[in-house]
């Protein structure tokens, strides 16, 4: 696999440098019942589904909201770095939809939480994407022990404990206004993480020639991410899952699947999207 390592420090010291969000005070969320998606009853065995009347049809907002996983680069700037998964859904759903791409590279689910109200609520949204979890478990030195690359399993329980905790909380801030959740897990990433550290000047310093195996959280994260949605699912909420974890876990000699190490090539956000089109017609939302 063609893999552009020239990139990958660049990419990286973007990403570690935000891991450790500041404290941001937690915006005040407010019910609107009047952002609800539609979403059409379950069809009987053996009976065709029923054509939306004209009131049902109409254009909807869609919010994707992530890290770097989800876009490269600057929020909004589409096709211009690296490769995001919203631009083939462009190409896949109804021209009248409005697809956001509210993309923040190195934050935390809690830092999307917290600012969730600026970020997606005053888009007005019908239904969200959320696409969090990779930078949650702080890379190499956040669960690894640094003298014999061990995990740490302490420390990955707590982080995933305080990851989904701030998950939820997002989730049930958008329920509450009516709108419809889809969850994408991270992926897979492409090796190893190498490790890195803050230097005297803040600056991040990366160790080019020490690794660590860091899918070993991300999969138990992965998992939590899988039995929380499988909670809402339980529960008759709409909440939806996109795999893209097992997408990757699917794919692992094809061409094009990475960018470099964590982040998504052409192959790769191709077949993101396709599980995502598969969720979002599988939910009937209109």
């Amino acid at each position: 696999m063609k893999i552009y390592r020239a990139i990958s420090a660049f990419l990286f010291i973007t990403f570690l440098a935000g891991c450790t969000p500041a404290p941001v005070t937690q915006p005040a969320i407010t019910q609107d019942p009047t952002r609800t998606a539609t979403l059409l009853p379950p069809t009987p065995t053996g009976t065709a589904t029923p054509l939306p009347t004209p009131t049902e049809l109409r254009p909807l907002t869609l919010v994707f909201y992530g890290d770097s996983t989800l876009k490269i680069g600057e929020v909004g700037k589409q096709g211009q770095v690296g490769f995001s998964y919203v631009d083939n859904l462009r190409m896949l759903l109804d021209p009248s939809y409005n697809l956001i791409t509210a993309n923040y590279g190195g934050k935390s689910a809690r830092w999307a939480y917290e600012n969730l109200e600026q970020s997606v609520l005053s888009l007005d949204p019908n239904v969200v994407t959320l696409e969090w979890g990779w930078d949650d478990l702080h890379g190499c030195l956040g669960i690894f022990d640094r003298n014999t690359n061990s995990l740490l399993d302490y420390k990955l329980v707590a982080l995933i404990k305080d990851h989904i905790k701030y998950l939820k909380l997002q989730i049930d801030a958008l329920l509450a206004h009516g709108i419809a959740v889809f969850v994408v897990t991270p992926v897979l990433i492409y090796g190893g993480l190498p490790w890195s550290y803050y230097g005297p000047n803040n600056e991040i310093i990366t160790e080019s020639d020490r690794w660590c195996n860091y899918n070993l959280g991300v999969e138990k994260l992965v998992e939590a991410q899988k039995q929380l949605v499988v909670e809402y699912t339980t529960d008759q909420k709409p909440v939806y899952l996109v795999d893209a974890w097992q997408i990757f876990k699917d794919h692992p000699n094809e061409e094009k699947m990475y960018i470099d190490i964590p982040h998504p090539a052409s192959r790769g956000a191709e077949l993101i999207a396709e599980g995502w089109m598969q969720a979002f017609t599988a939910s009937k939302i209109r």
